[in-house]
């Protein structure tokens, strides 16, 4: 599936978190974005994505796709401290899939 494939097929308030390119998962630890771009043309998402080396985090909402640059942590301590000094609202705990608020 190509990445246009993908992107053009996430649902309102869907996402998915990429490494090289290839999306992935994990059991443990925190996904934290410390920086990122918006747009809600699906070209430009692709174009984020590529600055980013794919080497990042998807959301689409309401039409609009947020690229995050994102890092996973594995402490909840240290997450939380990385997302309130890039003044992120949440971040994603990979165990349950659920957002802790910074």
């Amino acid at each position: 599936m190509t990445l246009y494939e993908r992107l053009s097929g996430l649902k309102n308030n869907d996402g998915l978190t990429m490494k090289a390119f290839c999306e992935i998962t994990y059991k443990t630890g925190y996904q934290v974005a410390t920086e990122g771009m918006e747009t809600k043309n699906i070209n430009e998402a692709i174009m984020y994505i590529n600055n980013y080396n794919g080497n990042c985090g998807v959301w689409y909402s309401d039409g609009i796709y947020y690229i995050d640059k994102s890092h996973r942590i594995t402490t909840k301590r240290e997450a939380l401290k990385v997302g309130k000094e890039h003044n992120q609202i949440s971040i994603l705990k990979w165990s349950n899939m659920s957002l802790l608020y910074v």
